[in-house]
């Protein structure tokens, strides 16, 4: 399947892109909790602190999959998995103007 302009193997490489490499290229306000204590170690859940374009979001990330604890659990798209999801949930744009985001972010993380 592909949506848009994009290869199947551009969308592959767009939604895994690290959500830090995201947020650094939208520049993005992001923090580590240090404190934040998941209930399976097994499981490397990270929160991190968002804020973008004047909204604030709490994500709990587990590799791919996240979470915006901000919204209430039984809320429509409270999560995802993927880069490109989660640019669309951050910036509330369309899924081939996401594609671009992870593509260019991914760039940039490859210069650095």
């Amino acid at each position: 399947m592909v949506a848009g302009p994009w290869s199947q193997e551009q969308i592959d490489a767009a939604r895994a892109v690290r959500f830090s490499a995201v947020l650094a290229h939208l520049g993005a306000y992001h923090k580590l909790d240090a404190e934040y204590e998941p209930l399976d170690h097994g499981r490397h859940s990270k929160r991190v602190q968002v804020s973008y374009q004047g909204r604030d979001f709490r994500f709990v990330f587990t590799g791919e999959k996240f979470v915006n604890e901000l919204l209430p659990e039984d809320a429509p798209h409270r999560g995802g998995g993927g880069a490109i999801d989660f640019v669309r949930h951050v910036t509330g744009i369309n899924f081939v103007q996401a594609v671009k985001v992870c593509l260019d972010a991914l760039e940039t993380q490859h210069k650095a």
